[in-house]
């Protein structure tokens, strides 16, 4: 069997024809009837199922042998042949591909941690696992039929509701007509509502780096995160202050009387889960208000500038500080982060990280002067070289983009 190409190697192909992939997603809400629910139910446990056991084969396998058991040999091995015993033989009544999807994503679990992106994989349980399963497209098994309903493997025609935005029917056109290709989608359970989302695939003409010589040294900006101020831009004319909209702070009294309620309900009774949904409806409302608010400034700064110089922080690291960690998830720094770069990106304009461990509160902007001993409370503070009054944020925001400068070359 010929290896699949990576995205890469495609694009190198593909370049000098003047072409290149760009991937995107699409998110719709569906609306399936009672015996597609079910379907879903069955499915959601038979990869958390999966999940579990290939996970603890692996541990097993490794403590035994000391050699690490591969996804393709826990399919070949474990997975198919238990599919034809009576005791494990629900597991073909589900969508193959989701079972499949489910042992990929420990390999890849345990390739994170190698990494030392992530913990040691932890196994699933019931009640707190993610609700969700991937399906992958092949034969033409993902479609959709009428501009109503969408195709998905054993669930078969799944009525969906339009997207209201824009660029979300745009997007969802191109899949229509065929301008673009699905290459997997993900079914999700969200309290009481269903969601699909599709990863697509298309081929757009060649993005160009922008040439560092043709760039406008007034629309480089450098940009400095807080909690206050959720983000401090400075172009080097001005700073500009984007105000923190706090949405989980906001609702965090209404989410506590919702939370207080679900308390008092008997375990896994109607009324449990009814109050179950409330508490997750509310989840999701902040959560959508925190993408939308990130995916709104990012656009706009991608649209005004060509450079864009940030910190390279370490968020991880940063929520073990018990007093901040709530703040700082609230604010969703690398979310918004995220979005930047691969806006960035699709325009060929330029993502700048500068090093994590470059004191931009503690330099003066003015002379260069560093202040050793600037403590986290100190929001203002007066150099003692040149006497220049500085706001910690906007100081740090101006060193940002002073150090991006110099480090591509354009000081």
């Amino acid at each position: 069997m010929a290896k699949r190409k990576t995205v890469k190697e495609r694009n190198l192909e593909l370049k000098p024809l003047g072409k290149q992939l760009r991937h995107f997603g699409i998110i719709l809400s569906i609306l399936p009837n009672e015996k597609q629910v079910i379907k879903c139910s069955q499915t959601f446990g038979c990869s958390r199922f999966v999940y579990n056991d290939y996970l603890a084969t692996r541990n097993e396998h490794y403590k035994e042998t000391g050699e690490t058991l591969s996804a393709a040999r826990y399919k070949a091995n474990y997975l198919n042949p238990n599919k034809k015993t009576e005791e494990f033989s629900f597991l073909s009544e589900v969508d193959k591909f989701a079972l499949e999807s489910a042992v990929e994503n420990v390999q890849d679990a345990f390739e994170r941690f190698f990494k030392k992106q992530n913990g040691f994989p932890k196994f699933k349980t019931k009640r707190k696992a993610k609700k969700s399963y991937t399906t992958k497209f092949t034969n033409n098994n993902i479609k959709f039929i009428d501009n109503k309903y969408i195709q998905l493997p054993i669930l078969k025609k799944v009525e969906y509701i339009k997207p209201k935005s824009l660029k979300n029917q745009d997007k969802l056109n191109k899949v229509i007509n065929g301008q673009a290709r699905i290459l997997n989608a993900t079914v999700s359970q969200k309290g009481d509502k269903y969601y699909v989302s599709i990863c697509c695939e298309e081929i757009i003409d060649l993005v160009e780096l922008l040439d560092f010589k043709n760039i406008d040294k007034n629309k480089i900006i450098g940009i400095d995160l807080g909690l206050k101020d959720f983000a401090i831009i400075n172009n080097g004319m001005y700073t500009k202050k984007e105000e923190n909209p706090k949405y989980f702070a906001k609702s965090e009294k209404k989410l506590a009387k919702l939370q207080k309620r679900l308390s008092k309900k008997k375990l896994d009774s109607k009324n449990y889960i009814k109050a179950k949904n409330k508490v997750n409806k509310m989840h999701t409302k902040i959560a959508n208000q925190r993408e939308d608010f990130c995916h709104q400034l990012s656009r706009r700064l991608v649209n005004e500038n060509q450079v864009i110089i940030v910190e390279n922080l370490n968020i991880k690291g940063m929520v073990k500080n018990k007093n901040l960690a709530k703040a700082i998830q609230d604010a969703g720094w690398s979310k918004f982060l995220t979005f930047l770069k691969y806006k960035l990106e699709w325009e060929g304009k330029h993502y700048i990280e500068i090093d994590r461990f470059f004191a931009s509160s503690k330099i003066c902007s003015t002379c260069g002067e560093k202040k050793l001993m600037l403590s986290l409370n100190e929001r203002e503070w007066i150099c003692s070289s040149c006497n220049t009054h500085h706001d910690r944020d906007e100081n740090a925001s101006i060193n940002i983009r002073q150090e991006g400068i110099r480090k591509l070359g354009l000081a």
